[in-house]
């Protein structure tokens, strides 16, 4: 659960503070004054959180391959098995993030060209993304955030596909430093948060 507060020169004791979280990636909420004043907050809980330490590499170019979050795991929300597959289990508003790092490592003068995408009950929600490394060994960590009302049973999953318009390239790669003490870095990532009440 995390809060976060309002900053700034009003009272809440005896001004409103009309609507707020919209940097926060949840829609505008109305923020009533406080009777005591002080600080305002506003509480978010995590529903799933999930990482995989493994590289994730496509079968071949033009072939999509749907991205794994690690193992799999049930939540009070959602249910996450191991290919990656997610299933919603209670209806609310939530706002997901997904974290992938794409990587190039097989040297020579191919490029990697990868599309992302995210699918909600087998139809693309949204725009792709895209990443273009032309490098011997470059490795990009691409940030994905989405919110929407989420039914339950609805399925959401994710893919990456190497475009026929570059080479056979590029994948999802995770890292473990040498340094000890440090925790490795996943390939990819997900988290989903649901607000929960804004609280005077």
């Amino acid at each position: 659960m995390a809060d976060f507060k309002i900053l700034g020169g009003t009272d809440p004791a005896i001004q409103s503070l009309g609507k707020m979280t919209q940097g926060l990636g949840f829609p505008l909420r109305d923020v009533e004054p406080s009777t005591s004043g002080g600080a305002v907050n506003v509480v978010v809980e995590r529903m799933l959180d999930a990482n995989s330490f493994v590289d994730q590499t496509p079968t071949g170019i033009g072939v999509a391959t749907q991205i794994s979050f690690g193992d799999a795991q049930t939540e009070t929300a959602f249910e996450l098995e191991a290919d990656g597959t997610l299933t919603c289990l209670v209806a609310d508003e939530y706002v997901w993030r997904a974290k992938l790092v794409v990587g190039k490592d097989s040297g020579g003068n191919a490029v990697a060209q990868i599309y992302i995408r995210t699918l909600v009950n087998g139809v693309q929600a949204g725009p792709s993304s895209q990443v273009i490394i032309d490098s011997n060994r470059a490795e990009i960590p691409v940030d994905l955030e989405g919110t929407a009302f989420i039914d339950a049973g609805d399925v959401i999953t994710f893919e990456f596909i190497r475009d026929t318009d570059g080479d056979d390239d590029g994948e999802l790669r995770a890292g473990n430093p040498d340094v000890a003490g440090w925790a490795p870095s996943p390939s990819a990532r997900l988290t989903i948060d649901r607000f929960i009440a804004v609280q005077p």
